[in-house]
């Protein structure tokens, strides 16, 4: 399904036409384009056509893993900043609500999204959330945390370990093959917590069928509208105007909602 018809199908287009003029493919530009109009005629869901059009850059750049170099200097700048917020959520005593609220505004980068533009992390990893629903995370079943972008995971990791430290049982959840800037499992240093990889680079709420799933970004939560099957609740910002008129905020607020309710909005 597609939110919002023309704004996401141009959204789309925008989004690979960057990517091949990041990596420097400006001359596959056309080759591109023509891949993209073939993906729009066949009517896909917003999902497989953002990944198979990825993927499709993978193709033309030769390159499995595009963005790698751009995770790497991310994931410098998060680490730096999850040594100021591992000493803030201390002296909170690990406080959950507090760990989900960062989570939430760290969700702040991205490369490909129509119409935003990221702004430093460092800055807006202590917005508050302009919708923020109370939900009680259940403590008699698994918790998967599905993460997003590069650069905001060593925050994602943080969330993990408060959750652990309040009686949790957590998971890691990633794509197994890259896609755009989200984090792999060989991007990340995990201490102590599972992780899971899921099959190519589909969004991996669509493969969790059991158990309560927290989900980072835009592209997770669209995902989960569309095919997610257990109770969950999305860490997110709204990056461009479709979302930002969905929920009625200004655009780039942060906002934690339940997977229903993603849903109900959506479907309106």
């Amino acid at each position: 399904m597609w939110i919002d018809n023309g704004l996401c199908k141009l959204c789309l287009i925008y989004s690979r036409s960057k990517d091949m003029i990041n990596l420097k493919k400006v001359e596959l530009l056309d080759k591109m384009l023509i891949e993209l109009a073939n993906i729009i005629r066949k009517n896909y869901s917003r999902t497989y056509a953002f990944t198979y059009s990825f993927n499709i850059v993978k193709q033309l750049t030769e390159n499995l893993d595009p963005y790698r170099d751009v995770k790497k200097e991310l994931n410098e700048t998060g680490r730096r900043l999850s040594v100021i917020v591992e000493k803030y959520l201390e002296s909170v005593g690990w406080n959950l609500r507090e760990a989900l609220r960062i989570s939430a505004a760290a969700n702040i980068v991205d490369t490909s999204v129509l119409g935003y533009e990221a702004k430093n992390i460092e800055e807006c990893i202590w917005d508050k959330p302009v919708i923020e629903e109370e939900v009680e995370v259940p403590k008699n079943i698994d918790v998967y945390i599905v993460l997003d972008n590069a650069g905001e995971a060593a925050i994602d990791l943080l969330l993990a370990k408060a959750l652990k430290l309040n009686g949790y049982r957590v998971s890691i959840v990633v794509r197994k093959e890259s896609y755009e800037i989200d984090i792999l499992r060989n991007d990340i240093e995990l201490n102590d917590i599972d992780v899971i990889e899921t099959y190519g680079n589909l969004s991996p709420v669509l493969y969790i069928d059991k158990g309560f799933v927290i989900a980072k970004g835009i592209a997770n939560a669209e995902a989960y509208i569309e095919g997610g099957k257990t109770p969950s609740l999305h860490l997110l910002r709204a990056k461009c105007d479709v979302i930002a008129r969905l929920f009625k905020v200004p655009k780039n607020s942060v906002l934690i909602v339940t997977g229903e309710t993603l849903k109900k909005a959506f479907s309106n």
